[in-house]
């Protein structure tokens, strides 16, 4: 027979009952949620493939799935795991460790295949990987280590019911929303093969993701990309060219022109502005251009270009030589009229 002093003794602080209970319960009910649907909303704000983490997006690609529904699809996960923590107790402690624990998984493959830079897990204003890996890692040991305390807030099917019709709606938001954001932009570009000449309206898509693998050898004027940008020297395909695309605000950019094109350029050298945003160009934190010699045009807005800048091309009478996305200051791999 169990004696009275064992009946009142207070719950134990690190049972469920306890105040570790409790703080498992604020963290996995309200913590972990805040936090995801945090990103959750940021990327549904700005509906941009852009959001999607760099080398999982290049896996998407190879799947020849569309960027747009693949954000969508994320996103309403996102809200689907926020419905099932808040509104059902026994689900709530797996749900957060799976999400976190995936968080956790797609931050270590950007960071092992190079991203150090931005995960887009709260849209354009995210910290480094390593910063939102450390944020996810605390929270998911959190999750891990501390009980849950069971608090129901209305009956199994009634909390079923709810979670479901909260996933199935936000779903459709969050579908209608992204996909909505799913338009190319007509533009009107002069061309640069002499026989053709005159200029051409072009339907642009969405979104572009670049590709510069098989670029080498072919003509400026067979590679889309290339013959989308308005405004382009007529001496484009003559001679030695560089063609470099670039973001104003991109510190690398600015590092590769201040160390390679501030003066006695080798070649003729053409900018290209990629808008930073599908509706326009930054207007704050825009870096002053190194190269005063250099001719500078922009790509045209309305299109989300997923390109890492720098990319630099080599041309000789139109041709590409050399095609480098992400080209490095240091140690640059397509510069061959500057000797490398």
């Amino acid at each position: 027979m169990t004696s009275p002093t064992c009946q009142n003794q207070p719950p134990a602080t690190g049972s469920a009952e306890g105040v570790a209970g409790l703080l498992g319960l604020i963290l996995v009910r309200c913590v972990v949620p805040i936090w995801i649907a945090a990103g959750a909303a940021t990327k549904l704000v700005e509906r941009s493939p852009k959001l999607l983490p760099e080398h999982l997006r290049g896996l998407v690609e190879s799947t020849g799935a569309d960027l747009h529904t693949a954000l969508a699809f994320f996103i309403t996960i996102e809200f689907a795991a926020i419905a099932v923590m808040v509104l059902l107790p026994r689900l709530a402690r797996g749900t957060a460790v799976f999400m976190l624990l995936t968080f956790c998984l797609v931050l270590l493959y950007e960071m092992f295949n190079g991203n150090v830079t931005s995960c887009g897990c709260l849209g354009s204003v995210s910290p480094p990987p390593w910063l939102m890996l450390a944020i996810d890692l605390a929270l998911l040991i959190l999750v891990v280590a501390l009980p849950v305390r069971r608090i129901s807030l209305m009956d199994d099917r009634a909390a079923w019911a709810l979670a479901t019709l909260l996933s199935l709606v936000l779903g459709v938001i969050t579908f209608t929303r992204v996909l909505g954001a799913a338009t190319g932009v007509t533009v009107v570009v002069d061309s640069t093969d002499p026989p053709q000449g005159g200029a051409a309206a072009i339907t642009l898509p969405a979104y572009y993701p670049i590709d510069t693998s098989d670029w080498a050898g072919r003509h400026i004027q067979d590679i889309d990309l290339l013959s989308w940008i308005p405004n382009l020297p007529e001496s484009i395909a003559s001679g030695q060219q560089y063609l470099i695309l670039y973001g104003r605000t991109c510190g690398h950019c600015h590092e590769l022109l201040l160390e390679h094109f501030s003066f006695d350029l080798p070649a003729p050298t053409t900018l290209v502005a990629v808008p930073e945003t599908k509706e326009g160009f930054l207007e704050q934190g825009p870096l002053d251009n190194p190269c005063l010699d250099c001719i500078e045009v922009e790509l045209p807005i309305g299109v989300d270009w997923l390109i890492t800048v720098p990319a630099v091309i080599s041309l000789e009478d139109g041709i590409v030589q050399c095609a480098q996305e992400a080209e490095d200051a240091v140690d640059p791999q397509c510069l061959p009229w500057h000797g490398f």
